[in-house]
């Protein structure tokens, strides 16, 4: 009899099952591996090849969470569930007001023009991702669809890979490549904020304050574009909103260290929509990589603080669950 894990009965697992089980912790594997075989066996059974697909892609997913911490029962976690909402606003506001801009002041060629060669396609195919997608983003989490909103964050990020992707290939210089990635970052950044935030600790049904709450991060993303100048680079005073925009946010983090993840949770919506642009700015603005390197050094030793006071907060939550008899899936 052909068993699955110790399962007598199961057929053996499939290639992409076992891809999946290979991304979580290897002790989480030995001692629920048998329970998630069981599972999968299940919840798969007589399924089609398109749902057996999406049961495998949410069970990688989990195990990636899980290896970076980012369970509901972890307060990194807690704390990515509770700006997943509010990152999702804030880029939807971001997307819209740049898009919005394109249309009224327009480049020398109109991105959403139709490509007429090869090199045209990638920019084109962003322009239009970057238009659709937050906002499909933004509805599905005012509808609580949680699962649809999680595949548009998904998408949100790979069009944002895609710009990142395409600023490589096309500037050969960095001051070009920080320059163009900078529009990109925004939704990379904030769409892997929102698909890896536990869903499962995200309002299924939102009500009128949190419907209120998403909208008014929709505005806060158009204003953090609007103080940005719309990605404008030209003026030498561009410190003057570009240090605040990238250290308040990235301070705003240091409030989960206290247990008070409403204003860290705000930080963390917008950190990833002023991080990449105004990084660029501050470094053109100071004058070189070398001269940029304390503040660059400043931000990356206060995040990795951050995060280790919150893994360690997290640690000592997780001990005492287990302690009172509950057992911590993390």
């Amino acid at each position: 009899m052909t068993t699955t894990h110790g399962l007598p009965g199961l057929m053996p697992d499939p290639v992409a099952f076992r891809a999946a089980l290979r991304l979580y912790p290897a002790r989480y594997r030995r001692e629920r591996g048998d329970e998630l075989s069981a599972v999968f066996a299940d919840s798969t059974a007589g399924s089609g090849r398109l749902a057996t697909a999406r049961e495998v892609f949410d069970l990688g997913a989990y195990g990636l969470r899980m290896r970076a911490g980012l369970t509901s029962s972890s307060v990194v976690g807690r704390l990515f569930a509770l700006a997943a909402p509010l990152v999702a606003g804030a880029v939807a506001g971001l997307c819209a007001a740049y898009t919005a801009d394109q249309v009224v002041n327009p480049s020398w060629v109109p991105a959403w023009e139709l490509p007429d060669r090869i090199g045209q396609v990638p920019g084109f195919v962003w322009f239009v991702g970057q238009a659709l997608l937050p906002l499909l983003l933004v509805a599905a989490v005012l509808a609580g669809r949680r699962r649809e909103a999680r595949y548009a964050a998904f998408g949100v990020a790979g069009v944002g890979a895609l710009g990142v992707l395409t600023a490589a290939v096309q500037e050969a210089y960095l001051w070009g490549f920080l320059e163009q990635s900078g529009r990109s970052t925004p939704l990379l950044l904030a769409g892997l904020v929102f698909a890896f935030a536990p869903q499962e600790l995200t309002v299924e049904r939102p009500g009128a304050r949190d419907r209120i709450a998403v909208l008014a991060a929709v505005a806060g993303g158009g204003l953090v574009l609007a103080a940005e100048d719309f990605y404008s680079s030209f003026g030498l005073m561009d410190l003057d909103a570009a240090v605040p925009l990238l250290l308040v946010p990235a301070a705003a983090l240091l409030f989960a260290a206290r247990g008070r993840l409403a204003p860290a949770a705000i930080g963390l919506a917008v950190l990833p929509l002023t991080f990449g642009f105004n990084m660029f700015r501050t470094w053109q603005s100071v004058g070189g990589v070398w001269r940029m390197a304390p503040l660059t050094v400043a931000v990356v030793v206060g995040l990795v603080a951050t995060g280790w006071t919150l893994h360690r907060a997290g640690a000592l939550h997780r001990r005492g669950a287990d302690a009172g008899g509950v057992r911590s899936l993390a």
